[in-house]
């Protein structure tokens, strides 16, 4: 009942959601003053739907085609809007309005905090948890370059957890809303890549609470759970049925689909080559810019200074000190096995310290 509430106890809970979209917009503040992000991928996007975009101001209607990609191919692959799916709203309420992208960063927060809450951590300590997480490097390194459906949908994969978590806890109608929300938001970010991972996760977990129901012979518990979430589950893909069901038809007619047509059979497979799935892989040694950050070099893009081995060599070999300078500033200081990158994926000696401590 209402009288009953601890309004002690709400607190926390409001202090978070306040400072999670104070921390947001301090950090992008230039949003608040009209600025925008350059996002390189944004701008291929933006040209690329130019003309479904023109066409859809035009008339008010949507189009399934283009002409200006590929000399023509499917719009839905591209940009279609779906205005009949709910989800998008919920999906705006949730961004509380913030400028993008701080209304990403926000996401971030907000999902990790619940997610900490569901497994049972002091709401101030899943505050902190939250910052600690949403602020690890990756995730604004994804905004810089664009991938905005990736970061939405890395934002929607801990509250998942959460209801899944719950829902094996016996909280079944609580866990069940919140797995269905979310894996519907999940969905509806578009990035199936991450979702893919999310299921590896969801996977484990899984193996883990059936070793548990094995040894405590919790079996009707563990069914009636699973049997929640599987429900779950058909509800949050129904509301993106339809998207999915045009990727899946659409995908073997593209690179991802099967093709006699290669110049490399070792490297072939179903679908795309190997190379080219884990160009943008992280290398086995590269973990450790989790820890250190500089484990690799740092970015491509960051340059050596005067005090580097190029410039003093660039010098005593004749080079003009300003040519030198500017040869040293151009030279990448990433030496990992990508191609290039924006920065590396550091999560923080403070975190690894605690989860050891």
């Amino acid at each position: 009942m209402i009288k009953n509430i601890s309004y002690i106890k709400v607190v926390p809970y409001i202090v978070a959601i306040v400072l999670f979209v104070v921390l947001s917009v301090i950090y992008f503040g230039p949003a608040l003053e009209g600025k925008k992000l350059a996002q390189d991928d944004i701008t291929r996007f933006k040209g690329m739907s130019k003309e479904i975009v023109d066409f859809r101001e035009e008339t008010g209607e949507e189009t399934l085609w283009t002409n200006n990609m590929f000399s023509g191919m499917p719009a839905y692959m591209t940009s279609v809007k779906y205005e009949g799916n709910l989800i998008t709203y919920i999906h705006k309420i949730l961004q509380l309005g913030l400028p993008h992208p701080a209304n990403y960063l926000f996401l971030y927060l907000l999902g990790f905090f619940i997610l900490l809450l569901a497994m049972r951590v002091n709401p101030w300590l899943s505050l902190i948890g939250a910052v600690a997480f949403a602020f690890s490097s990756y995730l604004f390194i994804i905004i810089e370059a664009g991938h905005n459906t990736k970061a939405v949908a890395i934002a929607y994969m801990a509250p998942v957890l959460a209801g899944i978590i719950l829902t094996y806890r016996g909280k079944y109608l609580l866990g069940g809303i919140l797995t269905a929300l979310f894996l519907a938001l999940e969905l509806r970010a578009n990035h199936l890549q991450i979702t893919y991972y999310l299921f590896i996760i969801i996977l484990i977990y899984g193996i883990f609470e059936l070793a548990g129901t094995i040894r405590q012979k919790k079996y009707v518990h563990f069914l009636k759970s699973t049997a929640i979430l599987v429900v779950a589950v058909l509800l949050a893909v129904l509301t993106h049925i339809t998207s999915l069901w045009i990727a899946y038809d659409h995908a073997k007619y593209t690179t991802r689909g099967k093709s006699e047509l290669t110049f490399d059979e070792v490297n072939r497979t179903t679908g795309l080559d190997k190379d080219y799935v884990t160009a943008w892989s992280y290398g086995i040694t590269e973990t450790f810019t989790l820890l250190v950050p500089d484990f690799m070099g740092g970015s491509s893009s960051d340059g050596l200074d005067e005090k580097s081995a190029v410039y003093n060599e660039l010098i005593q070999i004749g080079a003009p000190r300003a040519q030198a300078r500017q040869i040293a500033k151009q030279m990448p200081v990433y030496w990992g096995p990508q191609p290039f990158t924006s920065g590396p994926v550091y999560v923080g000696s403070i975190v690894f310290f605690l989860f050891i401590f």
